[in-house]
């Protein structure tokens, strides 16, 4: 296989972005001078039955490869989605959103394995699936004292019920859009900016989907998911789609930034007047 450089994608200027930001290369756009916007959305495919769910409650996304040749493919899905930041350049992540895939009901393509080929998602009632930042194998969850935006980088589904989680359900940040809307007019308290903050990291910071017991769990304490027989006898799966957005200040200034307009005697002669 070629050797490709890792996540290295450009940062497209707003009038040249003409289709969805690359999650694989980590693409990014001007969206507002002085700052780079990235969304990146990957997925986990549930293929398994209910004898196997104690193992299926913490999965990493796979952000697939631009690549579709499956024989000849150069590179290669990658196995997680990873939100990239460092201290001089941290990421501010402001929405996220998770959904249960629900294929088009129409024939399929002659190679897919079923039509449509998408199946309910199944678990333990009451319980829900949260999509964020993860934290040594086990989830932040949101608290209910927010203190550093991660209802903005959280999303959750609704509970499983009568045992399901049905296709096409899905859902933004619990947060929904971090923006200040109100305060109390007493004084302003936590509560007032519970919903108002990105979530800031300075590191390359994993996301995971987890499957727990409340948007506050700090553990993964669900039960486990998986497709029913029926389903995976007709060669279906459940997909759980997530999605990330956050900006990041741009790259400092350089010389490049100027060496275009500087005043100096071309190459050919002259003095450019």
């Amino acid at each position: 296989m070629a050797s490709y450089t890792a996540e290295k994608g450009a940062i497209l200027q707003p009038g040249n972005q003409i289709n969805r930001l690359s999650s694989y290369n980590t693409e990014g756009v001007f969206g507002w001078p002085g700052f780079e916007l990235y969304e990146m959305v990957g997925y986990v495919k549930v293929d398994n039955l209910a004898a196997d769910k104690a193992d299926n409650k913490s999965f990493n996304l796979t952000v697939p490869s631009p690549d579709r040749r499956s024989s000849d493919r150069v590179r290669d899905d990658r196995t997680s989605l990873v939100v990239q930041a460092d201290a001089d350049r941290p990421a501010y992540i402001y929405s996220a959103s998770i959904a249960i895939g629900q294929d088009i009901p129409s024939a399929g393509e002659p190679s897919y394995p079923a039509t449509p080929l998408t199946a309910d998602i199944d678990g333990t009632n009451t319980e829900i699936l949260l999509f964020g930042p993860d934290n040594s194998g086990s989830p932040y969850g949101v608290p209910a004292t927010q203190a550093n935006g991660l209802a903005a980088a959280t999303a959750i589904t609704t509970a499983f019920s009568s045992g399901t989680i049905a296709q096409g359900e899905s859902d933004v940040s619990v947060a929904e859009a971090p923006f200040w809307t109100s305060v109390t007019t007493a004084g302003i308290d936590d509560q007032d900016a519970a919903n108002a903050m990105m979530y800031r990291v300075t590191a390359d910071t994993t996301f995971k989907v987890y499957n727990v017991n409340a948007v506050t769990s700090t553990s993964v304490d669900g039960d486990g998911v998986f497709i029913s027989s029926a389903d995976k006898d007709a060669g279906k799966a459940a997909y759980i789609i997530c999605r990330v957005n956050y900006l990041r200040p741009a790259a400092a200034t350089s010389f490049m930034d100027i060496v275009g307009s500087l005043d100096f005697a071309s190459q050919v002669g002259g003095n450019d007047e």
